[in-house]
């Protein structure tokens, strides 16, 4: 079994958020740095069930582990700036919070919608997002709804320093 089937299996396998996951797998709190934050007008097409114009977030972050450092996960995000409490939207401005526990902590209840091949090609990315995303393990995108409304979309990538984390077969 790859590395990439293995992280895909695993990642199926719960019920949770990304970021819990990640905390149990690398046994680290996670934290998310900003690489971009901007509010934007909705396209005409998207997959967010939102009229032209409408206001969004556009939002790219590292997760990486509080105490060591490592970048486990980039991300960028299109969130519905109308569907999500200000007090989510607090924690994404001020904090260093990932997405999924602010989730959490907002009490919102979500589901996943695999969206297959990612998205996103509008992001303002990085200058080194080709070097950071390289080598990573797996590439997914999914949209995020709370009682069949669509909040956000998220593209995600795993990157390599995940690889110590899964060997043999067996998510540690």
């Amino acid at each position: 079994m790859t590395t990439e089937s293995r992280l895909k299996a695993a990642l199926n396998g719960t019920s949770g958020t990304v970021t819990r996951f990640l905390e149990e797998l690398v046994g680290e709190r996670i934290a998310a740095e900003r690489c971009h934050h901007q509010r934007i007008a909705a396209p005409a097409s998207n997959d967010l069930g939102v009229d032209e114009g409408e206001p969004l977030l556009r939002r790219a972050a590292v997760l990486h582990g509080l105490a060591s450092g490592h970048p486990f996960v980039y991300a960028e995000s299109l969130i519905v700036l109308g569907r999500v409490p200000p007090i989510f939207l607090r924690g994404l401005e001020t904090g260093s919070d990932p997405i999924g526990r602010l989730l959490d902590e907002a009490g919102i209840a979500v589901t996943r919608q695999d969206l297959g091949q990612v998205q996103g090609g509008a992001m303002d990315r990085p200058r080194n997002f080709d070097e950071v995303v390289h080598s990573s393990l797996l590439a997914r995108s999914y949209r995020i709804e709370s009682e069949h409304l669509p909040l956000m979309l998220i593209s995600e990538w795993f990157l390599s320093a995940l690889t110590p984390f899964l060997l043999d077969g067996v998510v540690r």
